[in-house]
């Protein structure tokens, strides 16, 4: 990368790696330039979901035009704050349609303008009482997240991490070509601008390091107390305060309290078991994705790698490079599917490009969430539809015909695999799963689909149930982590000594706006049930800083109102989880009774858990300020 202002023809390939839509809305916000604007830009269908597409002509003048601008105005800074009507104007402009004002309302603050967009206030003076404080647990996105939060009100804090470093889910999962599997423009927080990312699908280290710099940059990491593993937690009703019970180091266990808990311990905390007959006579090793580190050995050796999700469908092809042979498990086909650019670097000029043209970064962070906004309309059942004699609606049945398409002609159209790797169940039904080369990495001559199921596992290896036996070195689980145990195996107490696992005995884990829960005042989830929207319109990192701007909000109304409790009333936590109940039951995820509820979305109940079945806009909408008729008060805060 040019350290001095680069030439013509470098600024040309910059702008030709650019996407042309970002590049064009943030051209156009810094000149102003009419034929910029004008340049037609028009929503089209493809595999059941709309994009922005511009002729070549446009391409041609919006690039040519950028090349001009960046000869003379390299590195000037994006404003740092946009007026909402230019900014509503530019949205519009972005998606190449009217938006209604109910869905711009969040739409503005995703292209991350001002320093910290997602931020609570006070509406007077700082009044944190002396000794009031903040326990957040789990120190990954959503931990970072909270505690900058409160480093802009001010609000005193301790994060207790379990491991010896931030990262939370990136810090445990360190198997090979780990990486996320949504764009790094924006899987990333609005508040930290232009980080030097070097692919566009981060690896596991980069994220890492990303929440490492974060950490340090924003003044967070010396409230950090690593080691520290909240096994117990208990409120006291006559102080208003939480009472922690910590292992340290896994030696010893110290007290801390705070009037605040904010759990951040995440949905993939707690690792699945791999529950198999005679697991424990098998003489080679067995390790779940989660214990990985440098030591394993694979190369020459017989592998068996048992799920085929996220996790399993990234790490075979890395496996299969060097190992003997691998044996896939499939328990139950999944819907695969590709990812532009996804695996490859983000290139010179590019990254040039981004820290050179103002508003860039902030038009690519828009336009690249832009892809699930429309989700919502590939998740929802057309029951007319139906009765015409297709599956679930026109758009979902033609993204299942695109990657049916897709499967055939990764695996060379081979029928032998085509036919078991078919799932019998819709698309976006379970979590979609990005292609890693899973699919050509089955046509390998080390490497064998087995769809048989496991009936038990013996000193050698592992025996099917049609009564084959293939031995094998290595057993590799990638089944995932126990997602309906929410803030496991920490263990909260809340009014009358009644735990949550007790509350939610019933129907699984529920929460209110999936923040917080009845009889557990001033405690506060990340992460929760029913917390992410189905069509959110960004990334997670993003829905971190709306849920915590909340979180922040609810403490000035608690504190500016003189109170030192806060809890969430009954009548509006069981409206809320019956709105949730009821508009599930329109999307694809409960369509019938069929086996393909039998995943982390639908809990064992058959009812949606994970997912919020709300489009971003409507989620932000209830999210985006705190109805203080939504808590009851109690108490006054202590006078130090």
């Amino acid at each position: 990368m040019p350290e001095a202002q680069p030439d013509r023809d470098y600024i040309e390939r910059a702008v030709a790696y650019a996407n042309t839509n970002a590049l064009r809305v943030a051209l156009y916000q810094v000149t102003r330039d009419p034929e910029v604007r004008a340049v037609p830009a028009r929503r089209v269908m493809a595999a059941g979901s709309e994009s922005v597409q511009i002729d070549d002509d446009g391409v041609a003048l919006i690039r040519r035009k950028a090349v001009e601008y960046l000869l003379e105005h390299a590195g000037e800074a994006a404003p740092e704050e946009v007026p909402d009507k230019e900014l509503d104007e530019l949205v519009q402009m972005a998606e190449a349609r009217e938006i209604p004002p109910f869905e711009l309302d969040m739409r503005r603050l995703l292209p991350s303008f001002g320093r910290v967009p997602h931020r609570a206030r006070w509406s007077k003076d700082d009044l944190t009482p002396a000794g009031f404080s903040v326990a957040i647990v789990g120190g990954g996105f959503a931990g970072l997240a909270m505690a900058m939060q409160l480093e802009q009100l001010g609000v005193p804090y301790r994060l207790f991490e379990r491991r010896a470093e931030v990262g939370g889910v990136w810090s445990i999962n360190r198997y090979p070509d780990a990486r996320v599997d949504t764009l790094s423009a924006i899987y990333q927080f609005g508040f930290e601008k232009k980080y030097a990312w070097t692919e566009h699908f981060a690896r596991q280290s980069e994220v890492r390091g990303y929440l490492d710099h974060v950490a340090h940059e924003h003044g967070i990491e010396d409230k950090i107390r690593f080691g520290h593993d909240v096994r117990d937690a208990w409120y006291d009703e006559n102080a208003d305060e939480w009472h922690l019970s910590i292992e340290v180091d896994g030696k010893r266990t110290v007290e801390h309290t705070a009037q605040v808990v904010v759990t951040a311990s995440g949905l993939f905390a707690t690792p699945k078991a791999l529950d198999i007959p005679g697991i424990e006579t098998f003489g080679g090793r067995v390790l779940h994705t989660t214990e990985w580190d440098e030591s394993i050995e694979y190369q020459g050796r017989r592998v068996a790698v048992i799920g085929n999700g996220s996790t399993g469908v990234q790490i075979l092809a890395r496996l299969a490079d060097d190992a003997e042979s691998v044996a896939v498990c499939q328990r139950t086909p999944q819907w695969i599917m590709p990812r532009p650019g996804y695996g490859a670097p983000i290139e010179d000029e590019l990254r040039w490009l981004i820290d050179a043209m103002p508003c860039y970064w902030n038009w690519d962070k828009f336009v690249a969430g832009m892809s699930s906004t429309d989700l919502y309309e590939q998740l929802l059942v057309d029951h007319e539809w139906i009765r015409a004699g297709g599956q679930v609606s026109e758009r979902n049945d033609a993204l299942r015909a695109v990657l049916e398409g897709y499967i055939a002609q990764q695996v060379g159209g081979r029928e032998d695999l085509i036919g078991r790797l078919i799932p019998d169940y819709p698309p976006m039904t379970r979590r979609p799963v990005v292609d890693n080369d899973w699919y050509a990495s089955l046509t390998r001559e080390n490497v064998e689909l087995v769809t048989e199921g496991i009936e038990s596992i013996d000193e050698t290896g592992l025996r099917f149930a049609d009564g084959s036996h293939r031995e094998v070195d290595l057993i590799v689980t990638a089944v995932g982590f126990q997602a309906q145990k929410y803030l496991w195996p920490t263990r909260y107490r809340g009014r009358g000594g009644r735990t949550l696992e007790e509350a939610w005995a019933e129907e699984g884990a529920k929460a209110y706006l999936g923040m917080t829960v009845p009889d557990f005042p001033n405690l506060f989830m990340l992460y929760g049930p029913n917390s992410q929207p189905v069509a959110s319109g960004t990334g997670l990192p993003c829905w971190f800083e709306i849920w915590t701007r909340y979180i922040g909000e609810a403490l000035v109304m608690m504190l500016e109102g003189g109170h030192s409790a806060m809890s969430v009333r009954p009548e509006v936590f069981e409206k809320y989880n019956s709105l949730i109940d009821d508009e599930a039951r329109r999307l694809v995820y409960l369509l019938d009774d069929s086996a393909f509820k039998k995943n982390y979305y639908v809990n064992d109940w058959g009812r949606l858990q994970s997912l919020a079945p709300f489009t971003g806009e409507h989620l932000f909408s209830m999210s985006a300020n705190v109805d203080p008729d939504d808590f009851e008060f109690t108490g006054a805060p202590r006078s130090g």
